[in-house]
């Protein structure tokens, strides 16, 4: 079977967190996943002076341990800085004080939604991650000890162009599919962050901005989709958010996830009686890509 070097060490390795972090009993330990490319990931600068772990908020280091959060969160580069997780995951745990949050960062910089299929590669650094095979290994492993929360989700950078952004539509939805079939998590609330302004404005990004909102908020919800706003500071390569636009963003995704629990609360099915603006609808695929669809007929 193949299974990168990563999800082999996760599998393979026996917890002893107590030692290390308080966690609450299954029921009240909370995993939040943290899945896509660079600005799930972060590449804010880190002010250790912001940067303290909350006593109930932790994260699983890349050896598979819990441990306090503090940024980074996730281990994709070594540059890796500030993203929206922590802050998430801090609101999450000052909205009940009964409750532990594990954050599982699974992101890798530079992917696009097919390196995000099982057994697909991508390459940082030396590094051979496989994004979709490891997420799922690290996610049913922090399952063994906590029940799901929701699902972050922020990528789509890579693929705003002709040649990936027609078939995103396809691909996404079949991703989002598989995912939440894999981990048992059809009910659980996906938040989605929108890309920077400059690719959300373009043709090519508003067809992969459009599918991720018709994904999570009509074809496999319950979720919703958080745009980022106009002012957000990006870091000097003008590519990532910086470490202020992140915390917001971390907190409007928590706000967005308050939404989509008082929805859920008042119909469990809310999402699928919602029409489909017609906004959203799909763009038509180009006759010449159609042949490079692989569509799996399980999903």
């Amino acid at each position: 079977m193949k299974t990168s070097a990563l999800a082999a060490i996760v599998v393979a390795f026996s917890f002893s967190v107590e030692a290390a972090v308080n966690l609450s009993e299954k029921e009240n330990f909370k995993i939040v996943i943290l899945a896509g490319q660079s600005n799930m990931a972060g590449r804010g600068k880190i002010d250790p002076m912001d940067n303290k772990p909350h006593p109930r908020v932790v994260m699983m280091d890349r050896a598979g341990n819990w441990v306090p959060c503090v940024d980074p969160v996730h281990f994709d580069i070594v540059r890796s800085g500030v993203g929206p997780g922590k802050t998430f995951g801090e609101a999450l745990a000052n909205s009940d004080p009964a409750i532990t949050v594990g954050l599982v960062p699974t992101a890798v910089g530079g992917t696009s939604v097919t390196q995000w299929e099982p057994g697909a590669t991508a390459m940082k650094g030396k590094i051979t991650w496989h994004p979709y095979d490891d997420s799922i290994a690290r996610s049913k492993k922090a399952l063994e000890q906590g029940t799901l929360a929701a699902i972050l989700w922020h990528q789509g950078e890579a693929d705003c162009s002709k040649n990936r952004a027609y078939l995103y539509q396809v691909r996404f939805p079949q991703f989002i599919s598989r995912f939440r079939t894999e981990l048992g998590a059809e009910g659980v609330p996906l938040i989605i962050g929108g890309l920077r302004t400059d690719l959300a404005s373009g043709y090519f990004g508003k067809i992969v901005s459009n599918c991720q909102q018709l994904t999570c908020e009509h074809l496999y919800g319950p979720g919703k989709f958080v745009p980022a706003k106009n002012d957000y500071g990006l870091e000097n390569d003008k590519i990532h958010f910086d470490a202020k636009s992140q915390r917001d963003f971390g907190c409007r995704y928590f706000e967005a996830y308050l939404a989509v629990m008082a929805e859920l609360k008042s119909d469990p099915l809310y999402w699928k009686k919602k029409p489909v603006p017609q906004a959203l609808e799909a763009k038509p695929i180009p006759e010449e890509q159609k042949k490079y669809i692989k569509l799996n007929k399980n999903f």
